[in-house]
Parts: C-alpha cells; sequence; structure tokens
C-alpha cells in the first residue's frame, strides 16, 4: 500500500473504530475527562479561525498544545519558539523520525503515537487546549477534545508561494504570533542573501539537480511537494527539473545532469551505492564527485525548520571547494 494510500484509509479506519470505543468502551474516568472537555468555558476569549472544516474557537493563549504532524504543525510550532505537550512521529527504516526537529526541541513532551494515526486516548488524557492536526486526521473526534486547526497543503496558500513559509504563517496566525514568523523568515531571506552573495558570478552558472530515490524508483519533487525545491529556487540557483513523467533512463539521463546532483534516498543506502550505479555513473556531478546523499528529514520537510537545515546543506555542497 502506498504512503499516499495508507495516510487517507488508516484516519478512516481509525475514525470508525474510535466512534465505537468513545461510545462503549471507554473507562469511566476518561467518559468524564471527555465530558468535561466538551463543555468549553464559553466566557473565555478566543481568536476565530478559518479552516477547511468550518472554524474553531482558539484560545488567545493556548499552554497546552499537541501536535499531530512533525512536518505540518510541529516544526512551525518549535520554530515560533513554543514547546507542545505532546507529537507523533514516523518511523523510517526502523528508526523514530520527527522531521527537521530535534529530540531536545520535544524533550518532555509526550509522544502520541504515528502521525498518521495518532493515540486519541492519549491526547485525551493530556487535556490539551489546543490540537494542532491536518485534514487526515478524524477533525470531529479531536475537536470533541479540543478545539482543533487542521493545518494542511494548499489551504489559504497563494499560488506560487512557497509552502513552508505560509504555513509557518498560517500557524502563527492560529498562535497569534504573527510578528514572530516574520521575524524567522526574515531570518531565512538573510541566509538566502548571504548564500548569493558569497556565491557571486558562480550563481548563474552552477546547475543543480534534485532527485528522490525510493524503492528503486527514482523520481523527481514537484514544487509545493517539499522545501528542497523551493529554496532552491530562492537561491536563484539554475535548478533542473525534469519534465513530469519522464523516467530516469540512459535514454533521458539528460534531463537529471547537472553540475550538482543531490539525492535524497528514503532507504538507508550508502552514497557508493549509486555512484556505481549504472546509470548514475553517467551523470556529471558523479564523474566530478559533485554527488551528495542528504537526509530526507532535512528535504522531504515542509517546514521552515528543515528550509534552513536545506539552507546548511547548500552552504556546505555549494562552497565546499571555494
Amino acid at each position: 500500500m502506498s504512503r499516499l494510500v495508507s495516510r487517507w484509509i488508516k484516519p478512516f479506519l481509525l475514525f470508525a473504530f474510535l466512534s465505537f470505543l468513545l461510545a462503549n468502551c471507554v473507562s469511566p474516568a476518561i467518559e468524564q475527562n471527555l465530558t468535561t472537555i466538551q463543555q468549553p468555558d464559553t466566557t473565555s476569549e478566543c481568536r476565530m479561525i478559518q479552516h477547511q472544516f468550518g472554524e474553531t474557537c482558539v484560545p488567545l493563549n493556548p499552554q497546552r498544545i499537541v501536535a499531530l504532524d512533525p512536518f505540518m504543525n510541529l516544526d512551525p510550532l518549535i520554530a515560533l519558539g513554543i514547546k507542545p505537550i505532546g507529537y507523533t512521529s514516523d518511523i523510517g527504516e526502523g528508526r523514530e523520525i520527527i522531521a527537521s526537529v530535534s529530540i531536545d526541541d520535544v524533550k518532555g513532551a509526550t509522544n502520541v503515537g504515528k502521525s498518521d494515526q495518532p493515540s486519541l486516548e492519549k491526547v485525551l488524557l493530556l487535556k490539551p487546549d489546543l490540537i494542532l492536526a491536518t485534514d487526515h486526521h478524524p477533525y470531529p473526534l479531536l475537536s470533541a477534545i479540543a478545539p482543533t486547526v487542521p493545518v494542511s497543503p494548499n489551504f489559504e496558500t497563494p499560488a506560487n508561494e512557497a509552502f513552508f513559509k505560509e504555513n509557518l504563517r498560517y500557524v502563527a496566525r492560529v498562535l497569534g504570533k504573527e510578528t514572530k514568523a516574520e521575524e524567522v523568515l526574515n531570518q531565512y531571506q538573510q541566509r538566502i542573501k548571504e548564500l548569493r552573495q558569497r556565491l557571486r558570478n558562480q550563481l548563474e552558472q552552477i546547475e543543480v539537480s534534485l532527485i528522490y530515490y525510493n524503492n528503486g524508483y527514482v523520481y523527481k519533487p514537484e514544487r509545493g511537494h517539499d522545501a528542497g525545491t523551493d529554496v532552491l529556487i530562492d537561491t536563484g540557483l539554475h535548478y533542473k527539473l525534469p519534465p513530469s513523467g519522464v523516467p530516469f533512463s540512459i535514454e533521458t539521463i539528460e534531463e537529471y545532469d547537472a553540475d550538482i546532483l543531490l539525492i535524497v534516498s528514503f532507504e538507508q543506502r550508502p552514497l557508493s551505492f549509486f555512484l556505481q550505479h549504472p546509470i548514475f555513473s553517467h551523470l556529471k556531478a558523479v564523474k566530478t564527485n559533485r554527488a551528495y546523499l542528504v537526509p530526507p528529514e532535512r528535504w522531504d520537510t515542509r517546514g521552515i525548520l528543515g528550509a534552513n537545515q536545506i539552507l546548511d546543506d547548500l552552504f556546505k555542497y555549494l562552497l565546499d571547494d571555494r
């Protein structure tokens, strides 16, 4: 089952199961907690946040936030200087992954499960005052626990605007941290400016290719799919993006060929695996030792923390011999 299909089906199965669980199987203590949480203090001030499921009245200063997606809401939350009380993670190649967020950033917080299948019981017991979710999560159940805002791709994102920037702004608006968000984005832009200045006349001469490798397939990322493409575009580098649907083969190798090759592998393959590959060996970057393996936690991300880590790699690999 593909990752995309899995993200759609599992929440529906979870929704059906938990609906039964909450209706028939919860312990009296949990049921009492749910009843209490379902009766919000209507006298408290809050801000109304619009989203694809309607609107949510968010407390003006939430103190107990649960973030249910490492990419979509945990990354921007940490970037805004806010530590959640609960978070989710993913498992890749037998290890825990929380996107571009470090373990220290969530130290003391409770892991409430996988991002596509969080434990609603664990979320409930944390007694959150705000839940940041996605449109893949069971919104009706979550909103019965606490005010819930889905943070999802392309919601209120202007065309041709980097998603990770608008995603940060949206989370900031939910939390009333708009000024802090602009400070974070300005720092990012200053780093972009510094990289461009250090590359100088090399900027328009260097051509970069970014490719993904997973389950034996080589493919290109599309804009909006991750922060990697958007960061490369921000730098002003010649970013080689093969036309959609062009397979990676010896006949189409020119579509992938560039001065620098960045490889995002979802498998634990060493760089030597790609350098010795019969097709990869024909690429210019491989011949000139300018092919680099970059981690998916940094490049397959949709957050501002990930974008800055991508910049770390670009500073390292673009300026390594200058």
